[in-house]
């Protein structure tokens, strides 16, 4: 298993893109940015690994056609307020620790992130969605559930199949779009909002009272789905 170590405590950017495999980022506070590959020794050879002014590339280039086994697992430790970029076909992307950025583009495979303190990206064609806390959050998913934790900012979820739950959130906006799913918000206490729900073959609840106006409250909140039930209640 081929390691490398670049040593420095500033946040990097790091940039991860592999056709399958999987994929463990860990920000913590550490004073070297480390790096473990585990595939098969062709694909390793043709793997590139480069830290340049303070961004960490790591690159499988695609090899259908080539050899079948193509797949990677990547582990990385970066200092903490780092930003991760990852592109793949088919991996889950485990993120634990403060990352200041988070943007995954994949078409299979789960997404996890504990917290983000800026804005959180996650776009996925079949795999669950999950952050802990973020700042800003923006989803896309054709199939798999979605479920947020708390957010501060403006919230964007669209899935075409799957249930989205956000427990806590207090940001201007937030927008849910499900074609076949339960949605579920909790709001967060003191926020006045503003509501727009609608489900065409579900059940739709709210324990909150909608304001007049959407300009005189703190928040405006839209959930739609065509097939599944709407929940909006205060967070704990």
């Amino acid at each position: 298993m081929p390691t490398w170590e670049f040593p420095g405590h500033d946040p990097v950017d790091l940039r991860v893109r592999i056709p399958a495999g999987d994929i463990a980022v860990s920000a913590a506070a550490t004073q070297a940015t480390t790096v473990a590959l585990d595939g098969s020794d062709r694909t390793l050879a043709a793997t590139r690994v480069q830290f340049e002014d303070g961004t960490l590339s790591i690159i499988v280039p695609d090899q259908s056609g080539l050899f079948s086994d193509g797949s990677v697992d990547v582990v990385v430790e970066l200092p903490e307020g780092s930003s991760c970029r990852v592109h793949t076909a088919s991996a889950d992307v485990r993120c634990t620790g403060e990352l200041a950025a988070l943007d995954v583009h994949t078409a299979s495979g789960d997404v996890s992130a504990e917290r983000v303190s800026g804005h959180a990206r996650v776009d996925t064609a079949s795999g669950d969605v999950s952050l802990g806390t973020a700042a800003e959050a923006e989803v896309e998913s054709a199939s798999g559930d979605v479920r947020i934790g708390q957010v501060s900012g403006g919230v964007a979820v669209r899935t075409a199949s799957g249930d989205v739950q956000i427990e806590a959130a207090s940001g201007p906006r937030t927008d849910v779009n499900a074609a076949s799913g339960d949605i579920s918000v909790g709001v967060a206490p003191g926020i006045g909002v503003y509501l727009e729900l609608s489900s065409l073959s579900g059940t739709v609840s709210s324990e909150l009272e909608p304001g007049e106006e959407s300009g005189g409250t703190d928040m405006t909140l839209q959930c739609r789905t065509i097939s599944g039930d709407v929940r909006v209640s205060r967070a704990a």
